[in-house]
């Protein structure tokens, strides 16, 4: 059993890695992981768990996301073979585990429901360096009471996309893929989920 009690030990991947270096270790842990190494999974999982259980809060809620994340990383665990690093990565692969983990236990207690709503088709490019410094700022706080209560009130597919890509630093594709949804969609969600989660935080402030 993968526990989420106790902390998880510290990351494979070097802090001071270059993006390209970190991501050389990850695919070499994903190679061995796919075939079976126990240790380059466990590593992995360390790299990956937290953004599991975030997934699995932000789709099922807070009172049900310590089991379904627990069962998340366990059926990861069981299924690891049908893991395919030429696909695609291991925090996707991960994720979509994940997703459907949460949504198998909501139609097993009849909680199944509209998840992803259709927002518009209009795709907006993004850069980083677009993001407004109070943003940033606001975004580096992610577990900030403030920030976490803004959050609350965008649709779940913007909030998923904005903690996977702010949180942990994963790709268009990957959110695409573990969200079953085109790349524009995401950039979509993306870029609206910051106006709007920027426009609720100025709001916010200015009735402090």
């Amino acid at each position: 059993m993968i526990a989420l009690i106790a902390p998880l030990p510290s990351s494979p991947v070097p802090a001071t890695s270059s993006r390209a270096g970190r991501r050389t270790i990850v695919q070499e842990l994903e190679g061995r992981a796919s075939r079976g190494d126990r240790r380059a999974l466990e590593a992995l999982l360390r790299e990956h768990a937290r953004a599991v259980a975030d997934l699995c809060r932000y789709l099922i809620g807070p009172a049900e996301a310590r089991d379904s994340a627990q069962e998340a990383l366990e059926k990861i665990v069981t299924s690891i073979g049908k893991f395919d690093p030429s696909k695609g990565t291991f925090r996707a692969w991960a994720l979509t585990v994940a997703r459907n983990t949460c949504r198998d236990r909501m139609r097993r207690r009849g909680l199944e429901r509209r998840t992803f709503v259709d927002d518009g088709d209009e795709v907006a490019g993004y850069a980083p360096s677009e993001l407004p410094d109070v943003e940033r700022v606001a975004l580096a706080r992610i577990e900030s009471r403030r920030l976490a209560a803004a959050l609350e009130t965008l649709p779940e597919p913007m909030r998923l996309a904005i903690v996977l890509f702010h949180v942990h630093d994963s790709s268009y594709e990957e959110i695409a893929e573990a969200l079953e949804v085109p790349i524009g969609t995401v950039m979509t969600w993306l870029h609206r989920g910051r106006k709007r989660l920027r426009a609720q935080l100025e709001l916010e402030e200015s009735e402090r």
